[in-house]
């Protein structure tokens, strides 16, 4: 049995990570024999992250060529001839990952890209799963329209939060029998051994002697949500300032995604803060070439999570610290509903860009997330082994499907 994964725009992206390492150990769990085709746009990088002999890192262009012009006229003229197909119809299942992949937040001609492997996959009778998905909304009928005609055909359509299991059954009628509420795989990601990790911690300068703050900086959210990006930068100063002198915390910045766009990559906002504070001691920044685990690891050692980035939020909600997110989708919403309820979050563990921008309404967000910390946090340790569960199950359906 082969398995492709698709919907992977690069490990650079340390939350495409996050998802793609619990996937395929959760995949070799349940069958150790199978072959799995990653298909990913940056596999030289990506080959480092995904150390195994069982994983094929190939190109996702390579996988879903189509045949040349002249070797479809061959097929014409020659009798006999046959067509080769694209890579991708070797596959026994296509997985499309990617978490919020299809819907309206990063522009149509972005989310049309990932639309092809899987109507390759389905045209050549190949099942598809859509693996722990938000799903919209779309702003257009003709969007919605889109991925109805590809979601129709699935095997499973898993999604990961309450909002977007209501909205693909009962606003675009996909019938429920065909849909899987689960949990971000993320959330089974694990973190580094005890030795290694403390031994990252230390190297950071975090101790047990003061409380430590992580902040998952997005140098790419105002493009998505909108907002200019020097009023960003001073909300996160002023954020910032007030996590040192009220909370008298530290601060640990996070750059969960370094794309090689500067536009999406995370040290730039990062090393801007640094200057901001003349590179303040008190504000440390991860600046190695960490893996997902490793953040992980980090953000499960500080004592709240301030994060615009949803899998640094996902790493802190798992690892069970109070965690803020800052959010532009319904993907933040969703998943912190689904854990805390709509009443805990309002105005604790929730805001969204627009507000964060407004510096009294973040100033109480955060100041109320920093003194209901304790209780988020046994909020978690109830939760989250429900989210784990969940995410794991949804396994059991894929090998057997």
């Amino acid at each position: 049995m082969k398995v492709a994964l698709t919907g992977i725009t690069g490990m650079r992206n340390r939350g495409v990570e996050a998802i793609i390492v619990p996937t395929i150990q959760q995949l070799h769990q349940r069958n150790p024999n199978l072959e799995i085709d990653v298909l990913t746009r940056t596999p030289d990088y990506d080959q480092l992250r995904l150390k195994s002999d069982r994983v094929n890192i190939g190109l996702e262009e390579d996988y879903l060529k189509v045949p040349s012009r002249k070797k479809r006229w061959l097929a014409k003229i020659l009798p006999g001839y046959k067509l080769p197909a694209p890579l991708i119809s070797n596959a026994s299942v296509v997985i499309v990952t990617g978490g919020d992949l299809f819907g309206s937040d990063y522009g149509v001609s972005s989310v049309k890209r990932h639309y092809r492997p899987l109507e390759l996959a389905l045209d050549a009778g190949v099942p598809v799963i859509f693996l722990a998905q938000s799903v919209g909304p779309f702003k257009t009928e003709a969007e919605a329209e889109l991925w109805l005609s590809v979601a129709r055909r699935a095997k499973l359509v898993s999604v990961r939060e309450t909002f977007s299991n209501d909205y693909v059954t009962k606003t675009l009628g996909l019938p429920e029998t065909q849909v899987k509420l689960t949990a971000d795989p993320a959330f089974l990601l694990k973190t580094p051994e005890p030795q290694i990790l403390s031994n990252l911690c230390e190297y950071y300068g975090l101790s047990a002697d003061r409380p430590v703050v992580a902040l998952g900086v997005s140098n790419a959210i105002c493009r998505y949500a909108g907002g200019e990006y020097e009023n960003h930068l001073q909300s996160w100063q002023k954020a910032i300032a007030m996590i040192l002198d009220e909370f008298d915390a530290d601060v640990l910045i996070i750059p969960h995604v370094q794309e090689i766009s500067p536009f999406n990559n995370d040290r730039f906002i990062a090393t801007e803060l640094l200057k901001r504070f003349n590179f303040n001691p008190r504000i440390k920044l991860a600046d190695a070439e960490h893996s997902a685990s490793e953040f992980k690891g980090l953000i499960s050692s500080c004592n709240m999570v301030i994060g615009e980035r949803m899998h640094s939020c996902f790493a802190g909600l798992s690892s069970g610290v109070c965690t803020v997110a800052v959010g532009y989708s319904v993907k933040a919403e969703g998943v912190m509903t689904d854990l805390f309820g709509a009443e805990f979050i309002k105005n604790r563990l929730l805001i969204s860009v627009q507000d964060f921008m407004d510096e009294k309404k973040a100033r109480e967000t955060i100041g109320n997330a920093w003194n209901y910390r304790t209780q988020a946090a046994e909020k978690l340790r109830d939760e989250v082994p429900k989210f784990k569960l969940a995410a794991s199950s949804v396994f059991d359906l894929i090998v057997g499907k």
